[in-house]
């Protein structure tokens, strides 16, 4: 089951006003916009760096995870793009319901939020569950998203194993987590799960644990999130993606699924685990601004 929680890692902060700044960091988030909308009938959270006139990006976390997952990321793009980071059902600060959990409930929270803030084509990005989230959006929606990058999206049978079987233990860990507390979380970060990261990363990390509702985990429910063989030929926008190092014949399957898409590009980025953006900061941004570069040339010609 190790490998399981390694997955699906999140990355937690509690609030957009904190003052104090974890190790010596900037907190980029400290100005944005922190609000909800009504959206499919639940309350969603989101924050936003805000700015008239730039192009709107939508980023989606991956599963026990909340918006300012991206605030790093976010920080790092928001001069030149509205960013909107929200925190989908069960995470952060967004409703937590029993359930559903399933990919097309979240696809249609995410079209509730769009509506919502009177959004018109935004560029849609998502890590992992995620990427599942964007990616049915486009293929559900093909007519919205201006673009969508997935970051480390599942391919290729990655995530087979990820049956019904391990929700029991699955919400057990989140279960244990929470009532770990913050400190011991961010300890237990740093020596086991996510070695390397900066103190401003592991204490999201550690705070996610504290706000996830369990039943999350339900979103695996019939493999949803490995159906890209299906969701991939729907899409008709420009994709990203952006996947984790790996080997040459991993790799080659990687770029065989990827074929399915009207209009992709896949980036192996060398030395990136699940979190790409993490371990790779100066890789992903570059990747990200050169992929939207192009669709702006394209748009000109």
């Amino acid at each position: 089951m190790k490998c399981l929680f390694l997955l699906f890692a999140s990355v937690f902060v509690v609030t957009g006003c904190k003052n104090n700044q974890p190790g010596t960091e900037s907190v980029p988030y400290r100005n944005w916009e922190s609000s909800s909308v009504n959206s499919h009938h639940i309350r969603i959270h989101y924050w936003r760096t805000g700015g008239t006139g730039k192009p709107v990006m939508i980023m989606a976390h991956g599963i026990t995870d909340y918006g300012l997952v991206f605030a790093s990321l976010a920080g790092r793009l928001e001069d030149d793009y509205d960013i909107i980071m929200y925190d989908a059902r069960g995470h952060g600060f967004s409703s937590k319901p029993e359930g559903p959990y399933d990919l097309a409930t979240h696809v249609e929270d995410l079209m509730g939020l769009i509506k919502a803030l009177d959004i018109e084509h935004p560029i849609l990005m998502g890590h992992s569950m995620g990427s599942g989230i964007v990616s049915l959006f486009g293929a559900t929606y093909p007519d919205i998203p201006q673009a969508i990058i997935l970051e480390d999206p599942a391919l290729a049978g990655e995530i087979d194993y990820l049956t019904e079987a391990v929700l029991p233990e699955w919400k057990q860990r989140i279960e244990a987590d929470r009532s770990m507390g913050k400190q011991k979380l961010i300890k237990e970060g740093k020596t086991k799960r996510h070695k390397g990261w900066s103190d401003f990363e592991y204490d999201h990390w550690a705070e996610a644990k504290l706000l996830v509702h369990a039943n999350v985990v339900e979103v695996i429910v019939g493999k949803a999130l490995a159906n890209e063989d299906k969701i991939y030929p729907k899409i008709s926008a420009p994709v990203l993606i952006l996947k984790a190092d790996a080997g040459r014949e991993t790799r080659e399957k990687h770029l065989k699924a990827a074929s399915d898409l009207a209009n992709g590009t896949i980036v192996h980025i060398d030395g990136a685990t699940h979190q790409v953006r993490l371990d790779k900061p100066d890789e992903t941004e570059h990747q990200i601004r050169r992929f939207l570069a192009g669709l702006n040339r394209d748009s000109h010609e």
